[in-house]
Order: structure tokens, then sequence, then C-alpha cells
């Protein structure tokens, strides 16, 4: 399968959109990871801890490693150890250090459920072929990914570049997600426990999509902002906005304090397609491919304000299996 073009293949300042991919999955640990990335694209590692590092200076720029969880990373539980003040650093049990032993423990049961994250750098749009070597090798090495276990809420998160930052241009991306939201979840064959077992994908919610879609809804980039955050006061929509956000208005965006990090990226964070590493026949084109479709309707704002007329008319009339109607409907808008 062939990763298909954007339909807006450059930026405003006409260099080609670049795309950043997030892979999770269990099974292959940090230091069998650094060796599968190192052979396949070079580079050298640096280590931040035993849980997070990244491979610089590879020729596709420079990859992290991390398992997806800060109580690791970022050593968290030794704020408690702190408060009784005791130094897990200096603690010592033969020739190994207390923390050590804790950093040991908490892998050993936190692994079953918490993904290794492998972070690839920015690439030209038309360059992501390069990318597929690294699935290929994930599945070789025994990768286990969203389909390998009921409670695996992996995922692959897409990180694309914006074409522009004009309001008119972020609100029709996000109407086009909407539009296509139940599609994706069809075509995607979103896993079960991403939908409904996990917080880690909760859809948009009706009251959201109601306003958006409102042919008569033109908000400045504040009034977007600050509705987004109205409506989703957290992180874990499949489509999340707030990297973008911060991005084009990091003061507005602090201000936000519940929230945690965000970190201020150019880009829409697609975070709805499954991590299928186990799976022989999964891609890494076919997750970015329904991506393509929703650039496709979001550069088509014609087809965004009839389908919006068609979803809030259907909505408002239907009480009982509205996606699945829906769906059947947006099949007949796609080319």
């Amino acid at each position: 399968m062939t990763f298909k073009p954007l339909p807006i293949e450059k930026n405003k300042e006409g260099q080609v959109r670049t795309v950043g991919f997030e892979l999770e999955f269990a099974n292959v640990g940090i230091n069998e990871c650094l060796e599968i990335v190192q052979v396949l694209y070079g580079g050298e590692i640096e280590w931040e801890n035993r849980f997070s590092a990244k491979l610089v200076n590879t020729r596709l720029g420079d990859f992290s490693v991390e398992i997806d969880l800060k109580l690791l990373t970022e050593k968290q539980y030794k704020a408690l150890f702190e408060k009784l003040n005791i130094n897990v650093e200096h603690i010592k049990f033969g020739e190994e250090t207390l923390e050590n032993l804790i950093d040991d423990t908490l892998e050993a049961v936190i692994q079953k459920v918490i993904p290794y994250e492998i972070g690839v750098p920015p690439l030209p749009y038309d360059q992501l072929e390069q990318l597929e070597v690294l699935r290929q090798s994930l599945y070789e090495h025994h990768a286990k990914g969203t389909e390998a276990f009921i409670t695996n809420a992996f995922g692959t998160h897409i990180n694309v570049e914006i074409p522009d930052t004009e309001p008119t241009t972020i609100l029709r991306y996000i109407r086009a997600f909407l539009l296509l939201y139940p599609w994706l979840l069809e075509a995607g064959e979103t896993d079960f426990a991403r939908k409904n077992l996990t917080s880690f994908i909760n859809p948009f919610p009706a009251e959201y999509n109601q306003l958006v879609l409102d042919p008569a809804y033109t908000p400045t980039l504040e009034q977007l902002i600050d509705d987004y955050h109205q409506y989703n006061p957290d992180r874990n929509r499949p489509l999340d906005m707030y990297p973008l956000f911060a991005h084009v208005r990091p003061d507005q965006v602090n201000q936000f304090t519940n929230l945690g990090s965000v970190k201020a990226r150019k880009t829409f964070h697609y975070r709805l397609p499954n991590s299928c590493v186990s799976d022989p026949t999964w891609t890494l084109a076919q997750e970015w491919n329904n991506w393509v479709v929703i650039e496709e309707l979001a550069n088509d704002p014609d087809r965004i304000t009839q389908m919006s007329k068609e979803y809030l008319n259907l909505k408002e009339n239907t009480l009982i299996g509205f996606e699945k109607k829906w769906c059947k409907q947006t099949e007949q808008w796609l080319p």
C-alpha cells in the first residue's frame, strides 16, 4: 500500500509539509528499540534516564524512545520518598540502589499495560515510505500492538504540519474531522479497548459538534480556542488541538491550568489510529491514507457546508443509531 499525497502539499513558506509519527507497543524494550532504529537509520544514543533515550543524528533526524508513563520517565515517585526524607539514590541493597530496585519493580508491573513509544522525527510527507521498514522490524522483533490483547489500548499518533494558521483553515480541519469521525472509526477498525475501556480517545461531545458544524459559526482564533477548551478541557480527544493552539496562541493556552504540560507544535495531533504492529498485514500507509481523507474534505469548503447541514438535520431527527446512519451517508460523499 502506498502513502497517498496531500491535497495541499506545501506550507505557507513553500516547504513540503512534514509529518511525525508516535508508535506505541509492548514486548520490545528500550535497548532493543534503540538497536532497531540504529540499524535502520544510524545515529548515536543519548540517554536521559533508563526509561527515556534519544537516537540523534540519524539520517532522518532525532528519534525518541521511552516508556509512555511520567511516573517512570520523570521519576515522579521520588516526590513521595522525599517527603519522608528518603533519598532513593543513596540507599543501597548490595550493589543495587533503592532507586534501581523501585524502577525494576515498577517496570515489571507497568510494562504489561503501559506501552513503549518510538517518536519519529518530522519527515516531508512524500518520504513517509521510509518508516515502513521500522514498522516491519518491530513486527519481526515480536512487538505487541493493539490487537494482541483486549486491554492493549495502544495507538499510532500522527502529527501533521498544518498548511497555514488562519482560523478558517483550522476550523475547516476540525469540521472535516467531526463529520468523518463515525466513518473513521469503522474504516480504521478502531480497537474496542481504545473506544470503550479507556479514556484515551474520548469522542468530542455532541454539544461541541453542534456548535462547530453550524455554518453560521465563524469564530476568531481566540474564540475558536476558548470554545474548544470549554467543551474539551482535556487532552484525550482523537484529534488533540492543544499542541497547535499552544503554537499559535501560547499565552492563551498557558492560562488553561488543567491540561498539564502542552508541547507547542504547528501540527494536528491525530490520536485515533490503532497500533497493530503484531499484525503482518497492517501498515502505516493505511492509517495515513485515512488522514488524507480528512485533508481532502478539509480543503473542500462547499462539501463541508453541505455535509454539515445533512449531519445536523440527521442528528436532530434521529433518536437511535445516528452513527451508523451517518456513516452510510458519509460514504456517499467520499470519492
